[in-house]
């Protein structure tokens, strides 16, 4: 009887694991971690890039106010296809 209770605890990951094997990623699991890695090297460049900057105080807000709408609307557009490809993938 407790060998039953035991086999109906069992998920597939247990199985696929006792098996050798291990569950598929999905897209959103592998992109992710990416997109994660990407925004902070972004966040690390515009530091290091206001830290080295020679233009003045108004001018160097202006251009990094673009960059980070250009990055945010990147991210978006790459956030939105990774969506998609999850939601065509079930």
């Amino acid at each position: 009887m407790d060998t039953l209770k035991e086999l109906r605890n069992l998920d597939r990951d247990d199985i696929l694991a006792a098996l050798g094997l291990q569950t598929r990623r999905n897209v959103a699991e592998q992109v992710l971690p990416l997109l994660g890695l990407f925004s902070a090297g972004i966040l690390v460049g515009v530091g290091v890039g206001m830290l080295m900057s020679p233009k003045a105080g108004r001018e160097l807000r202006e251009d990094l106010s673009r960059r980070v709408s250009d990055v945010r609307d990147r991210a978006m557009s790459s956030a939105r296809q990774a969506a998609d490809e999850v939601n065509q993938s079930h």
